[in-house]
């Protein structure tokens, strides 16, 4: 794939700490395999789908997910400014409600949506009614692109990795940032690429960091965030270089472990992603409350959800071959804006 615009190709974040554990490359081995399982599908533009839309210079759609009980998935739809809610089993939209204009993140919690855009974040209950708004100084914290629930308290995820914690308790508050990004599990996780080829990322409880781990690859580091984090795993977004010029890029998840001491433990899987982005998503992969991992992933033919679970034996099941075979990516489908 190639660099995804809503990344930075290079972080430059303070390292935390000394001491830090080092594995190389040839040494990291996942040792379990994922199953992934199509959860849904729902198709463009149809009557009970998600609207698709090319204007000059982004492709519009589904850009943000929740997977909701009852067999429900929500769609955060910036094509349309609209919360879509389907049923998971056909794809087919049952419901929607309109949203803040621009929306950029959708997070589902305790039976209401929070929903991201430059300015605030706006709630809504089930029914679509806009019940409460938080504010946040939009001149200071630009570019935010990304929302989390953690505790009954809402955070921005900044672009710098780390969060800033504006509400708790249904109360705005006065902002408060924190190191790393808050997950939810709890653990705020910060990364950072510390060489040509290592990437290093820190597990913090609340103000005290508890472990660090530099990793070393085989290919040049192009970026490496946080996927979230369940009780006893920590997922990493990797994303490595196959070629600087032209751009081309690699991207896979990766998980840890968290052990009983919550220490970071040995690499548990790795997955190669699809290169398929029909749609800018800045929230493609999250792990739910439950302790799930779960992407997004937009194709010419629709959106589809996917669950990504370890699996017990090695006989698994990875993504279907239509998807690989894809390799589809919207920079390189965008309307062209026209020279004045």
């Amino acid at each position: 794939m190639k660099a995804r615009k809503s990344y930075p190709l290079l972080c430059a974040l303070a390292m935390l700490g000394t001491g830090i554990s080092v594995l190389h490359a040839q040494g990291v081995q996942p040792s379990v395999n994922l199953n992934v399982q199509e959860l849904s599908v729902s198709k463009w533009n149809t009557a009970d789908g998600i609207l698709y839309k090319q204007v000059p210079g982004v492709n519009l759609g589904a850009t943000s997910f929740e997977v909701l009980t009852g067999n429900k998935i929500a769609y955060l739809c910036n094509a349309s400014n609209e919360v879509i809610i389907t049923d998971k089993t056909s794809g087919a939209a049952i419901k929607k409600f309109p949203v803040l204009f621009a929306a950029r993140d959708l997070v589902y919690d305790n039976g209401l949506f929070y929903v991201l855009n430059a300015r605030q974040v706006s709630v809504y209950d089930t029914t679509g009614k806009n019940v409460s708004d938080i504010s946040f100084l939009n001149n200071i914290y630009t570019g935010v692109e990304r929302l989390a629930r953690y505790n009954n308290e809402t955070y921005l995820l900044l672009p710098s990795g780390n969060s800033l914690k504006i509400e708790s308790a249904g109360k705005t508050i006065e902002a408060k940032e924190y190191e790393g990004w808050i997950t939810s599990a709890g653990y705020f996780i910060k990364t950072k690429i510390s060489g040509k080829n290592t990437y290093s990322f820190t597990l913090i409880k609340g103000d005290k960091m508890i472990d660090e781990k530099t990793i070393t690859t085989d290919k040049p580091m192009a970026g490496v965030y946080v996927a979230g984090a369940a009780n006893n795993r920590l997922y990493l977004d990797i994303q490595t270089f196959v070629t600087e010029s032209p751009i081309s890029v690699e991207r896979k998840i990766v998980s840890f472990e968290i052990t009983p001491e919550e220490f970071i433990g040995n690499m548990v899987t790795s997955i190669k992603v699809p290169d398929c982005y029909y749609v800018l998503s800045n929230n493609d992969f999250h792990v739910s409350s439950s302790g799930t991992l779960l992407n997004m992933v937009t194709a010419p033919q629709g959106v589809y959800v996917y669950s990504l679970t370890e699996a017990k034996t090695k006989n698994t099941i990875g993504y279907p071959d239509f998807l690989i075979a894809i390799k589809y990516h919207f920079n390189d489908h965008l309307v062209k804006v026209d020279a004045q």
